[in-house]
């Protein structure tokens, strides 16, 4: 199969039924900066200590008027598009276009990439760049280029950072001078975020989701071995069981065939992970997608191993399946419980948001109306408001989780002649005055919870 073949693989798997999982608490946030960004609030994600180059990519995007969900996961299958080449050109030039070919192929059907490549989320971005400027450290010049990407990957998550360290596996020696250029741009198109007063604010996010210094010293032991048991519980829901044993025979086979770009890209992938599991306090299966493209090229270098090697594909059927129900049916996907709960059980899956903005918008229009939301900051209010940017008479208000559902805001739009809505999740809230309540509808969620959707009088 041919590069645009593969290509075309890939659209065929990504833009199909691309909305089909609802809305996300993180998609609805950053969808929401992108908004805001385009009202002149440039550094607006430095606020929650978020760097914002996805937002900004994905603001301009949002002018176009498309669905604003729609637009900001048509912007992660187009990371997902630069992952799959970068893919391919690296391990070109690690091995050759063989297994260049399988690699990518096997980029297409993966489930971790292919869940990703859907999702409005700033982890297939960061993957893309961090693929790529791998490749550019290969065959790094003047370091003007691999400087840029760099400073992309920084831009995108300061996480980063990390996989950009290990890229120094691969620069020899002879290549220091552009690799010094590169870290002075990398590092001065970071700088550039200083600008914004909410800078500091990245390092404090940061102590949220790493553990400290003194913890990671003298507590490393106590959480170590189960943090790595959780990390191994995610790879293996994607990757399954099969083909880790397969990665593992692979090093063992380039170990004995002295093949040192496989070893290297086996640490490459293994030294982030490790930190990762020393580290992190707050962790997300997500942060380890960037190391699913090496994983790949080196299952693509053993597959070229083996006179029968494509027989090794059958390793891959389970990837068809998790594959099919992603597309048509992701309650059915074998998706590990933390990655259920987040996308379709719990609060953050925006069921329900769809179809209320639908009624929203079928109301007259010279009738104002106010949509208030359990929350402040998520999938509610954000997950509603995206779609009511700069609306004339929908005003969407995050009301938090006050002590009496009509809150005095409430009472002051009902005077106004305004007519309120208020939209709950049945789990996190306190009913008290609900004889002011008329449902509307209930939209339930795979996991049994709902969320309410309600007329106040």
């Amino acid at each position: 199969m041919g590069f645009i073949g593969l290509i075309t693989l890939f659209l065929l798997t990504r833009l199909p039924n691309l909305l089909i999982l609802p809305i996300f608490a993180d998609e609805a946030i950053y969808i929401r900066w992108a908004q805001l960004i385009n009202q002149g609030k440039i550094f607006i994600p430095l606020s929650d200590g978020k760097t914002p180059l996805f937002m900004w990519l994905l603001a301009p995007l949002l002018r176009l008027g498309a669905d604003p969900l729609l637009t900001g996961r048509i912007l992660s299958v187009t990371a997902g598009l630069v992952t799959v080449m970068g893919i391919y050109f690296l391990a070109k030039k690690l091995f050759d276009q063989p297994t260049a070919l399988w690699a990518a192929g096997l980029a297409v059907f993966q489930p971790f990439l292919l869940f990703y490549d859907r999702m409005s989320l700033t982890d297939g971005l960061l993957t893309a760049l961090v693929v790529w400027s791998l490749y550019f450290s290969l065959i790094i010049s003047n370091g003007i280029i691999l400087g840029i990407v760099a400073g992309a990957v920084l831009l995108t998550k300061p996480s980063g950072l990390l996989f950009l360290i290990m890229n120094l596996l691969f620069i020899k020696a002879k290549k220091v001078k552009p690799g010094v250029v590169a870290a002075l741009i990398a590092f001065g198109l970071y700088n550039l975020l200083r600008l914004s007063d909410s800078f500091p604010l990245i390092s404090s996010r940061s102590a949220d989701y790493l553990r400290s210094r003194q913890e990671v010293i003298s507590g490393i032991w106590q959480y170590y071995l189960s943090t790595g048991k959780v990390f191994l519980s995610w790879l293996v829901s994607y990757l399954s069981w099969p083909v880790i044993i397969l990665i593992l025979l692979s090093l063992l086979l380039a170990v004995r065939k002295k093949i040192k770009a496989v070893v290297l890209l086996f640490f490459w992938a293994l030294i982030p992970l490790l930190i990762q599991i020393g580290i992190g306090k707050i962790i997300y299966p997500r942060y380890l997608l960037p190391l699913v493209p090496v994983l790949l090229i080196i299952l693509a270098w053993s597959i070229r191993q083996f006179k029968f090697g494509w027989l090794l594909i059958l390793f891959f059927i389970p990837w068809l399946k998790f594959d099919w129900y992603l597309l048509a049916n992701p309650a059915r996907a074998p998706l590990d419980p933390w990655e259920q709960n987040q996308y379709l059980k719990e609060w953050s899956a925006g069921y329900g948001l769809q179809e209320i903005k639908d009624y929203l918008l079928s109301l007259p229009k010279d009738q104002q109306v106010l949509a208030a939301t359990e929350g402040s900051f998520g999938t509610l209010p954000e997950g509603l408001a995206i779609y009511f940017d700069r609306s004339p008479n929908i005003q969407i208000s995050g009301v938090g989780f006050p002590s009496k559902i009509i809150t005095p805001g409430m009472e002051e739009a009902l005077r106004q002649g305004k007519q309120v809505f208020f939209v709950v999740n049945y789990d996190r809230y306190n009913f008290s005055d609900v004889d002011r309540l008329r449902l509307v509808s209930q939209y339930p969620r795979p996991g049994g919870e709902k969320l309410l959707f309600y007329e106040v009088y």
